[in-house]
């Protein structure tokens, strides 16, 4: 068993030709992938640590107080969203009968949804996808995205 990353895409803002792009794509793998595939959608904490430290490290060079005061209340939307947003992830769950077939099912996905400029699906790291096996088996816990 394994995981792949499905990347999402705004479909409101994009073309009608590039949504049925990836529509065929998605029906071409699903023609010439025959094993077993599970979409599995997972909520995630909002991650903003990375926006916080930007912030802060700013908020320690900047002399404009009215620059400080925009900046705090960035800061503050910042924490406001990591604690009450969550961010939807979508994964395909990956089976084989062996690794031989784990790795034909693997590359028979990204060949059809990897291509182009903007690829529909990612690797994983371990750490990931030992968070989303924490999360599928206890549903209720609360995770931090890494």
């Amino acid at each position: 068993m394994d995981f792949l990353q499905v990347t999402t895409k705004d479909l409101v803002n994009a073309s009608a030709d590039e949504v049925e792009y990836d529509c065929l794509k998605f029906a071409k793998m699903y023609k010439l992938y025959a094993d077993d595939l599970k979409v599995i959608a997972l909520n995630f904490p909002c991650d903003t640590k990375k926006q916080q430290e930007h912030i802060r490290r700013k908020m320690k060079k900047t002399t404009n107080p009215l620059y400080l005061e925009a900046l705090k209340a960035d800061l503050r939307e910042l924490s406001w969203l990591e604690k009450h947003n969550t961010t939807r992830e979508f994964y395909f769950m990956i089976f084989a009968d062996s690794l031989e077939n784990l790795e034909k099912n693997r590359r028979t996905i990204k060949a059809n949804l990897s291509t182009g400029r903007d690829g529909l699906v990612d690797d994983i790291p371990d750490e990931k996808k030992e968070q989303i096996m924490t999360r599928m088996n206890n549903k209720n816990l609360l995770m931090r995205t890494a």
